[in-house]
């Protein structure tokens, strides 16, 4: 009996010990997160890429994301710099004075698809971005776009230069204000998630927006027009940074499985799940009755000339702050797309 009761012990024993083997070997990466856990972002692109992850390194690699966000969106460099998590997703835009080479991508007539968009923008990265250091400290494992940026309105159907003329339109602030001020609309600088309360209220006429916009901020009440330019009138850049300590503690057997599924692979993925919720609302808006008119090669070259400030400004702050050739760069990237959307 008592031989029988140290068998039992010895055995349960190992068991535990095999146990906290497992545990120690699983290498948990915490991803702060400040966006709807139902937003596109998550359920389109995080969530996915987290399970991709998971599988490719047979589960001995987990990402773990918080319930409430540890620091506001402006400061996620920040939180993944100090080590206070593993990962963040940011937008450029929030900071605009700090970070140029993004700057890029918010101009309008941008982006093709948020996809092709951001291989092209991942790609630009590493051909010229990378060198200049401004993620300096900290891995980044992804820059990505959305679906090229629209105008949703009310009641107005936009056909030409004129109908932007005092439109009391919600912009995002940065480049979107300047855009609408160059079009002669009147501008209300808010973040998208105000959206449906200044539309409801009446506070606002129109809104910059993305296809999306129509049911993931529920705005089929409240807009009754989308104007699509092709390009896109406005565009944002996102990233996903690691804490370098982070990545060291992924298993040397897994860095090759991880490292595969970031760089141009998340990248990508960050953009498609833009267009594929954009795609399936833009239907919707279409089947509830709504207008979604594009815009026509007169007005797409009245907007172009009115904006085309904005390309010369970037490309002098990119060569003065970054020491890069700016219409190279954009060359580059227009390249890229058109390659993307003959493939």
């Amino acid at each position: 009996m008592i031989i029988h009761k140290s068998l039992h012990s010895l055995t349960a024993g190992c068991a535990l010990l095999a146990f906290a083997g497992a545990a120690q070997a699983e290498t948990v990466l915490t991803f702060n997160w400040w966006i709807p856990p139902t937003h596109l972002q998550r359920t389109e692109v995080m969530n996915p890429w987290a399970e991709a992850v998971a599988e490719a390194t047979g589960g001995e690699v987990r990402i773990e994301f918080t319930t409430t966000s540890l620091a506001p969106p402006p400061r996620q460099p920040e939180l993944v710099a100090d080590g206070v998590v593993d990962l963040v997703l940011g937008v450029h835009g929030y900071t605009p004075d700090r970070f140029v080479n993004a700057g890029v991508m918010e101009l309008p007539f941008m982006a093709t698809t948020g996809e092709h968009a951001s291989i092209a923008y991942w790609r630009a990265y590493e051909e010229f971005f990378a060198a200049t250091g401004e993620h300096e400290g900290v891995r980044v494992l992804a820059h990505f776009v959305h679906s090229p940026g629209t105008v949703m309105a009310r009641e107005r159907v936009l056909e030409s230069i004129e109908d932007f003329s005092g439109l009391l339109t919600r912009g995002g602030g940065g480049t979107q204000d300047r855009v609408l001020e160059a079009l002669g609309a009147a501008v209300v600088s808010s973040p998208a998630p105000t959206t449906y309360e200044l539309l409801a209220n009446g506070v606002v006429d129109a809104t910059l927006m993305t296809p999306d916009g129509y049911t993931s901020f529920n705005l089929a009440d409240h807009v009754q027009t989308q104007l699509l330019i092709p390009g896109g009138l406005f565009n944002s850049s996102f990233f996903v940074l690691m804490n370098e300590d982070a990545y060291a503690r992924i298993p040397e057997e897994h860095r090759e499985a991880f490292d595969a599924l970031t760089g141009e692979y998340l990248s990508a993925l960050g953009g498609r799940g833009f267009d594929t919720v954009s795609n399936a609302a833009l239907q919707q808006m279409i089947d509830d009755g709504r207008t979604v008119n594009t815009a026509d090669e007169a007005l797409v070259a009245a907007i172009q000339e009115r904006v085309a400030f904005l390309e010369e400004e970037w490309i002098e702050r990119a060569s003065a702050e970054r020491g890069l050739d700016g219409r190279e760069v954009i060359d580059f990237l227009r390249a890229q797309m058109a390659d993307l959307a003959d493939e």
